[in-house]
């Protein structure tokens, strides 16, 4: 079995999937690009890193172009709008299982540190937690490092971890890391395109625990 959950945040825990179509419609239409025509849309763009994603949104991510100005913008938005996203169902239930059998967890994610903490505080999931780490900037280039520096931290062989995200980066960087890996489909990549990618992918948080502690 793993001793050691790394969670993603944004579509995995959180369930902002709506919010962040409804805020990127927004934005887009702020900087006079086309909207996206619904979730399936969504999905079928958005990737890691950021930059490329924006890219294919339309906006200029040359030195002279309008990304940076996107991105704050999105944070802006993203936000405020965010306080009204609740956690999936079965969140709560499988962090306290699991922490129950003595797994240890982490949220590790592509938003910045003090965005993170400020989403996840309302939630009280520290009672669950070992720790919360986000990136240092607002351009969610890449969580792997952050991954690989908590990984050495804790010393655990990476096969006693599994990691839990809702998109292919999750995917690419338990790979990178020799690490486990479980997908869930309610968040930001579309359940076709996580099946195929050869991990188990659940449809219900709750089903992460048998995966957990599968020898």
């Amino acid at each position: 079995m793993a001793t050691h959950v790394v969670w993603d945040w944004n579509g995995t825990l959180l369930d902002d999937l709506e919010c962040c179509v409804e805020v990127t419609n927004q934005m887009l239409v702020e900087f006079g690009l086309p909207v996206l025509d619904g979730v399936a849309a969504y999905r079928s763009v958005f990737r890691f890193p950021i930059v490329e994603y924006y890219a294919d949104l339309g906006f200029d991510v040359s030195p002279e172009g309008n990304f940076d100005a996107a991105a704050r913008r999105y944070l802006e938005l993203y936000s405020p709008a965010s306080v009204a996203c609740g956690l999936h169902v079965g969140a709560t239930e499988v962090l306290a299982d699991l922490h129950g059998t003595s797994v240890r967890q982490v949220v590790i994610s592509a938003s910045e540190q003090q965005n993170l903490l400020a989403q996840l505080g309302p939630w009280s999931l520290d009672r669950w937690l070992d720790g919360a780490h986000g990136i240092e900037d607002i351009y969610a280039a890449s969580k792997a490092g952050i991954a690989r520096r908590w990984l050495e931290e804790v010393g655990v062989d990476p096969q006693q971890v599994c990691f839990v995200g809702d998109s292919e980066h999750d995917f690419e960087i338990a790979d990178a890391l020799g690490a486990r890996c479980v997908l869930f489909s309610g968040g930001h990549h579309a359940r076709e395109h996580l099946a195929g990618l050869g991990v188990p992918v659940v449809d219900d948080l709750r089903q992460v625990s048998e995966f957990v502690h599968a020898v």
